[in-house]
């Protein structure tokens, strides 16, 4: 079974609560958007869309055997005019129910994740739990160590930092309160420090996604 994760899978499965299951209340409002916005870093990565004057060009529409890619590219494909990120944003956000969906689908196939059938007033539905504790162990202790300590991060684990913070995940990551707050100045100073491209994208994907958020 191939375990290989996205970024964005990754985002996901810090999410999830890890003891009771069901997505992290700080999470939740934030998570459509972050999502958003590091699968729009993936398929920038894979030169699938670029962005351009806050425009969104397709640059290859080849159709994608990943599933949560091609769902984000085939909207943006049909689209018979460039669009702003901005309006993408609002346009996934909306969809933000199906595209968790599309993760978990994606994430129990891979035995990351499980989900149980659950009812609130005779209304059914799915809750998800973690399945590889470990895995996930893993994933957030690279957070936990990019974020104490920047120097020597790679690309990936950076973005996936930046991604993180924005998506109310620092509790999650950081039980502690010293540790939390000295890793969310590090995530203020992180604009101030030597990064590359594909990290500067990722932090203008998260600032997008917040701002659409809000407002």
């Amino acid at each position: 079974m191939d375990k290989s994760l996205k970024l964005s899978e990754k985002l996901f499965c810090l999410a999830v609560n890890p003891k009771n299951g069901g997505i992290l209340m700080n999470a939740s409002s934030a998570l459509s958007m972050t999502l958003t916005g590091i699968v729009f870093v993936e398929l920038i990565q894979k030169e699938l869309i670029s962005v351009e004057k806050g425009l969104v060009h397709v640059q290859n529409p080849i159709i994608q055997n990943d599933e949560i890619h091609e769902f984000f590219l085939n909207r943006i494909r049909l689209r018979a005019k460039d669009r702003k990120m901005r309006n993408w944003f609002s346009y996934f956000n909306i969809r933000g129910r199906k595209i968790q969906k599309l993760f978990i689908r994606s994430l129990v196939r891979k035995n990351v994740l499980r989900t149980e059938e659950k009812r609130i007033l005779f209304i059914p539905y799915e809750k998800v739990y973690l399945m590889d504790r470990e895995l996930v162990e893993n994933i957030r202790k690279d957070v936990e160590i990019t974020l104490l300590g920047m120097a020597g991060s790679s690309d990936d684990s950076i973005i996936l930092s930046v991604m993180a913070g924005k998506a109310n995940l620092l509790y999650r990551i950081f039980p502690d309160r010293a540790r939390r707050k000295e890793a969310a100045r590090n995530l203020k100073k992180l604009p101030e420090t030597e990064i590359s491209k594909a990290v500067q994208e990722a932090i203008q994907m998260a600032n997008a996604a917040v701002f659409v958020a809000a407002t």
